[in-house]
């Protein structure tokens, strides 16, 4: 059966990471060992490593209480569980910035909790919820002239449109995030919103702008180093090419694939990926 870009867990799991802002940084030079070890197990997308070591820096830093120190903490923590599925603890993370911020407001960093917690919201279903997030953090995004969350966003409002069967909306919002995208130079947004773009493409039944989308998703994963990335480009590719009857392309793809997924194998799996900054 031809593949029209369903998506199974492992994926999912992939759009939840590609979804969120990363770049949730301490700025303290005298950051703490727990949190620094954080970062970097979740550059190596090892999340229940980073997930422990955030942990035990919000546990370090909670009785002094200074929000610019507990603010990158408490969002890296609460990205990490919404990739685990604990989409409700990260709920309580997100608010708690939120809270804090209405000591000192940022408002880059109130726009980008909102996207996140509009995020939680569309993975839950709660798509009208979702959807006021969104609109709110866009608000604070565009008054700070954030490009690059706003790309972030626009790409996640059209996961939200394509959940709501509104595709051409989808389109329109993709082809806006990679815009901005291009002027950020925000290579891992290029690529998974490239893959989402094509995927809807698929849903239209347009093949062929559908294939130009996941080569180029593709290109940007391989460029990154994100195997995971390529292989479902190349998932996709395959069936395209054998909705054609192109029996040649198709065999290169899941050859491509196979070679891909030996590499991961040897490097420790899934783990062995680049990261998404």
């Amino acid at each position: 059966m031809r593949d029209r870009g369903m998506m199974n867990d492992e994926q999912r799991k992939m759009q939840r990471m590609e979804s969120r802002e990363w770049r949730v940084e301490s700025g303290e030079e005298d950051a703490s060992p727990s949190y620094l070890q954080g970062m970097i197990f979740l550059h190596r997308r090892d999340f229940d490593a980073a997930r422990r070591c955030f942990e035990q820096a919000l546990r370090e830093e909670r009785p002094a209480g200074v929000p610019q120190r507990l603010i990158p903490i408490l969002g890296n923590l609460g990205n990490v569980c919404a990739v685990l599925g604990g989409k409700e603890e990260a709920r309580g993370y997100y608010r708690e910035i939120l809270e804090l911020q209405r000591q000192a407001p940022d408002l880059k960093t109130v726009g980008q909790t909102l996207v996140n917690l509009g995020n939680l919201s569309r993975e839950l279903g709660e798509l009208e919820r979702a959807r006021a997030y969104y609109l709110e953090a866009g608000e604070h995004l565009e008054g700070v002239g954030d490009a690059y969350s706003l790309g972030i966003l626009y790409s996640n409002l059209g996961l939200l449109e394509e959940a709501q069967n509104n595709l051409d909306g989808a389109v329109r919002l993709f082809n806006k995030a990679i815009e901005l995208q291009k002027q950020t130079g925000h290579e891992a947004g290029l690529a998974a919103t490239w893959g989402q773009l094509g995927r809807v493409y698929l849903l239209l039944a347009d093949d062929y702008r559908a294939e130009a989308c996941l080569n180029f998703s593709y290109t940007h994963y391989g460029q990154l180093g994100h195997p995971a990335g390529q292989i479902d480009a190349l998932r996709l590719l395959a069936g395209i090419y054998e909705g054609r009857q192109d029996a040649e392309l198709a065999r290169l793809c899941q050859a491509r694939r196979r070679e891909i997924e030996v590499r991961m194998g040897s490097k420790g799996g899934m783990k062995a990926g680049g990261n998404n900054d």
